[in-house]
């Protein structure tokens, strides 16, 4: 039995989704710039399981709980981390506050909008070191977010997807329209047939050949995430303090605010990736990123190749900003959207779990190797993201079809009709839009009612 039941409908239920969202994603964003440079590897290690622990839970207990036990869970982790005596408290807590996967794939912006809001408290903070109020706040702050999420979330009804799954058919169609209304009874059917025709002749595994194709579903969803974070912008969002004091030589207090800076930088460029990715779709967006990030990655290697050159140095700094343009408009956000947009209904909670873990993972790796590249092989390690960044390009542009305006049911025929792994580019491209044929349908049977009504008049 539910928690809560929900008699919200149409714009309240649409606003209500929106402020959970932006809300969880913006504790995500705080949560992991907060403590950043210190224990940000463990937060990602964190993470990276909690992500993970969905591919299991995810399906048993329905998206809703699952964000609900995950905030609580998470406000567990906060009250550990803001209240330690020994360091072992304070890293339990990072990896406890860290488990709460799902969180991470909504509303990117609030994310960045979060990063934001840490780095220039942790700027305010920075004055203050003498006292433990200045880790211990910080880390407390991102409380409200959490609770507020474990308020709100439990007035927020199923998926309904999930729901026809388990067979609560008349819980899926409970929404502004009526059960027994054309358009919902038709949405109903053709998610009840997406899982129908995706259960045939395979089992739950997202690694299987079968017939629409769910092992090259699971490996577009996880070498999304993987290649999002190959493009090497945690450079930047992790280590940028110490880029600028160490490699570009300004003080502590100017590197701070230029990071602070790039973080809001990152807020509008975020923004504008929201208002742009219905108009250019999945795959335009992801090939912009990785192109820019490979140019920015580049250039980067050329400027800061003779630290002598303090103008050149200074110069880099346009290219930083260059790439946390970049980098939000399609990497930060859509890797996670597209993850659940291209996996199979039956599996979805599996890939999309899998492809945020990886997410994670590599996250933390990137984490790990950065300080010892840097102290190796210096300005040539951005090349290896130039190169990665190139790669990318190709990669997206051979092999990612874009899912814009398409029902999850259609990318299942887009990839059930597909014969190889070039297919999927150009069928998307030809296929017609379910929205399109049902409107030209609706259209035509209302003519027809039309001219029946008007031929029984005549009689």
């Amino acid at each position: 039995m539910d928690l809560f039941t929900t008699s919200l409908r149409g714009k309240s239920l649409t606003r209500l989704l929106g402020v959970v969202g932006a809300l969880a994603f913006t504790l995500q964003g705080y949560d992991q710039a907060v403590a950043n440079g210190t224990t940000v590897a463990l937060y990602e290690v964190g993470a990276a399981l909690g992500a993970l622990s969905c591919a299991f839970i995810g399906d048993i207990l329905g998206r809703r709980r699952t964000v609900f036990y995950a905030g609580c869970v998470c406000i567990a982790g906060i009250i550990i981390q803001a209240t330690p005596f020994s360091l072992g408290q304070l890293i339990a807590g990072r990896l406890i506050t860290a488990h709460r996967g799902r969180l991470v794939l909504l509303e990117g912006l609030f994310a960045i909008a979060g990063v934001a809001l840490a780095t220039w408290i942790d700027f305010g903070f920075y004055y203050a070191q003498k006292t433990s109020v200045s880790w211990r706040f910080p880390i407390a702050f991102q409380g409200i977010f959490a609770i507020t999420v474990v308020s709100l979330v439990n007035f927020l009804p199923e998926s309904p997807r999930w729901l026809v799954k388990k067979d609560r058919t008349e819980e899926a169609g409970d929404d502004d329209a009526p059960t027994e209304s054309t358009a919902v009874a038709r949405d109903i059917a053709n998610i009840r047939q997406s899982l129908l025709d995706d259960a045939e002749g395979t089992s739950g595994n997202p690694f299987a050949f079968t017939h629409n194709r769910h092992f090259h579903r699971t490996i577009l969803a996880l070498g999304v995430n993987l290649l999002a974070q190959m493009s090497g912008v945690n450079i930047i969002t992790f280590y940028s303090d110490t880029i600028f004091e160490e490699q570009l030589g300004f003080s502590g207090t100017t590197a701070r605010i230029i990071s602070g800076c790039l973080q809001l930088w990152q807020v509008f460029a975020a923004g504008l990736g929201v208002l742009l990715i219905d108009r250019f779709g999945r795959r335009r967006l992801l090939i912009f990123s990785s192109a820019g990030m490979m140019v920015s990655q580049a250039c980067l290697a050329g400027l800061q190749s003779d630290t002598t050159n303090k103008g050149a140095s200074s110069a880099s700094l346009l290219f930083f900003f260059t790439a946390l343009f970049c980098f939000p408009i399609g990497f930060f956000l859509l890797p996670f959207m597209y993850a659940a947009e291209i996996a199979p209904l039956r599996i979805r909670s599996k890939v999309t779990a899998m492809s945020a873990g990886i997410n994670w993972l590599f996250n933390f790796m990137i984490a790990e190797v950065t300080p010892i590249g840097f102290s190796t092989i210096g300005f040539r390690y951005y090349i290896i993201y130039a190169a990665i960044n190139a790669f990318s390009v190709t990669v997206f542009y051979l092999f990612y079809p874009e899912t814009k305006g398409r029902t999850l049911e259609e990318v299942d025929a887009i990839f059930a009709q597909s014969r190889n792994v070039f297919d999927p580019v150009k069928l998307a491209r030809s296929l017609p839009f379910q929205e399109a044929v049902e409107a030209q349908t609706d259209a035509k049977t209302a003519e027809a009612e039309r001219e029946k009504e008007g031929w029984e008049e005549s009689v």
